[in-house]
């Protein structure tokens, strides 16, 4: 864990992580702006935007930038300090120091690329959205790298139309990278159930769920890549945004 928030620190704060942002935040921002453009022109009507997954808090300060209501979820609780830490605790830019590949010893091409430094609503997100007061609460939900990270993406597709109002939208970027699948090797039985479906039954599985296609492609975006190792991954991301028609 301690090397995963690390690695977030790059992605969501670093100067290096910039392009990886674009590929992902930058085109989730763009999406809700565009989609909300006379909403953000009016003053008082500010759309209401959940954020699960919101790690290191990044996208979530970048939605509200744009001039939205945003509230984030993370469950994660290194998450959620580091995120306070950045969020509210760092005055200037370049006031810290880390070194965040550090722990990363594998694929490093020399010491210096390893050691090289950088400048720079908590809870689970079914139990906390799927409560009955929070029904029917945002105008909008943008996930980014988030609903794989469910035991059961399924049950991820009804909190997201439970929290949404109807005609509500959902900003989708990310892959099936599915977080528990390997679970069952290491975790007890009952803790390690997992469901796994491809990306065509996800789409629609939320289309009978009420959720209408505007619009959908696939698109190249990295996470947490160490542009000097010897190996770098991307994944090709479905981007999506869906209308949620409850009636």
């Amino acid at each position: 864990m301690r090397r995963y928030v690390l690695k977030n620190l790059v992605r969501d704060w670093g100067l290096e992580g910039a392009a990886e942002r674009a590929q992902s935040y930058g085109r989730v921002v763009a999406e809700l702006r565009s989609r909300y453009q006379d909403r953000l022109a009016e003053e008082g009507t500010s759309p209401r935007v959940l954020v699960p997954g919101a790690g290191l808090g990044r996208l979530c300060l970048d939605i509200a930038k744009a001039g939205f209501h945003t509230q984030g979820n993370e469950f994660s609780y290194f998450m959620l300090l580091t995120s306070s830490f950045m969020l509210n605790h760092c005055e200037r830019p370049q006031q810290w120091t880390i070194f965040p590949w550090a722990l990363a010893s594998c694929n490093q091409p020399s010491d210096a690329a390893q050691l090289r430094p950088l400048s720079m609503a908590a809870g689970d997100f079914v139990e906390v959205y799927g409560s009955p007061e929070q029904e029917g609460q945002f105008d909008c939900v943008a996930t980014c790298f988030f609903i794989d990270t469910a035991h059961n993406i399924i049950r991820y597709l009804e909190v997201l139309r439970h929290c949404l109002k109807d005609g509500g939208l959902w900003v989708n970027l990310g892959p099936l990278q599915y977080h528990w699948a390997e679970a069952h090797t290491y975790l007890e039985p009952g803790m390690a159930d997992s469901i796994e479906i491809p990306l065509e039954d996800v789409e629609r599985i939320a289309g009978e769920l009420g959720f209408r296609m505007l619009r959908r492609e696939i698109v190249v975006a990295g996470f947490n890549t160490n542009l000097r190792s010897m190996q770098v991954s991307t994944y090709r991301c479905a981007f999506w945004t869906m209308r949620l028609e409850k009636g």
